[in-house]
């Protein structure tokens, strides 16, 4: 038997993924409440029963939980992959893959600068816990102590992260039908084995 809660709790949850698709798919600006609440076919000012202070309360909600969400899974998969690095990047490209694209890029270039200094530096930091910290660890923990990139860690998660998205977000006809795995595995071989270029033969 549904509980008084359970209705309230289902439209709540409704409004969330609504949401949370649509600012990810079209970012926070070209996105209104109005486009929220039509896709949900219920009255605009429902949706400040769920987030009284409007639409930058609702992104910066919905943007939260799908950081936990990524932050979460990154972690479960570098933790259950293997014990080399080229292992762990693999099965966190493949779990980014596996995803909705996050858009890390265009939420530090655009989706935060739309938003209050406060909250946008609330994401900032969210956003670099959920997604960074996760694969500067493996970077850290699978570079050995004399190599010069280990103190460059950060960079490589972010320029990692870039790559992994790049891929993401590429037309299915781009890769003449190769997986987006395969093309992820490729580019980490590639990374952590360098090019041979045809002058260094």
């Amino acid at each position: 038997m549904n509980t008084p809660a359970e209705p309230q709790f289902s439209a709540r949850e409704r409004v969330l993924q609504t949401a949370e698709h649509l600012f990810s798919e079209r970012g926070y600006a070209a996105v209104t409440l109005r486009d929220i609440a039509d896709a949900l076919n219920i009255k605009q000012a429902s949706l400040y029963y769920h987030a009284p202070g409007g639409k930058e309360e609702l992104f910066v909600q919905v943007t939260e939980r799908g950081l936990e969400r990524h932050r979460v899974g990154l972690e479960a998969a570098i933790s259950t992959a293997g014990d080399t690095l080229r292992e762990q990047l693999q099965a966190a490209a493949r779990w980014l893959l596996s995803q909705p694209s996050i858009n890390y890029g265009r939420m530090l270039q655009s989706d935060m600068p739309a938003i209050s200094p406060h909250e946008a530096e609330r994401l900032r930091m969210s956003a670099f816990a959920s997604l960074i910290t996760p694969l500067h660890h493996a970077f850290q923990a699978g570079l050995t102590d004399d190599s010069p990139a280990k103190a460059k860690a950060v960079h490589l998660a972010g320029a990692f992260l870039s790559v992994i998205e790049g891929v993401h977000n590429l037309p299915a006809h781009f890769l003449n039908s190769e997986p987006k795995e395969t093309m992820a595995d490729f580019l980490i071989d590639t990374w952590l084995d360098g090019l041979v270029v045809a002058s260094d033969k």
